[in-house]
């Protein structure tokens, strides 16, 4: 099970998944909107999805970010 934790300090990132910990963190000083903190949300959940399925361990991070940005971007690309 994933765990989501929020930070109110500011850090480069907007959100991180730690896969050793099943742990995100959210970084709330770096969203603007709620609907910008649910996407945040999603994208390290997703993280958290593709390690659970094995799928991470066949992608670098530049693949897994991009697959990410298209899963979340689908919906209104359709």
């Amino acid at each position: 099970m994933v765990k989501v934790d929020f930070k109110i300090e500011k850090n480069d990132n907007r959100g991180i998944y730690y896969s050793e910990t099943d742990r995100c963190l959210i970084y709330l000083p770096m969203h603007e909107t709620l609907e910008d903190l649910y996407k945040t949300i999603n994208h390290e959940v997703i993280h958290h999805c593709l390690e659970e399925n094995g799928e991470a361990e066949n992608m670098d991070e530049l693949q897994e970010e991009s697959l990410i940005f298209f899963i979340q971007w689908a919906d209104t690309a359709l």
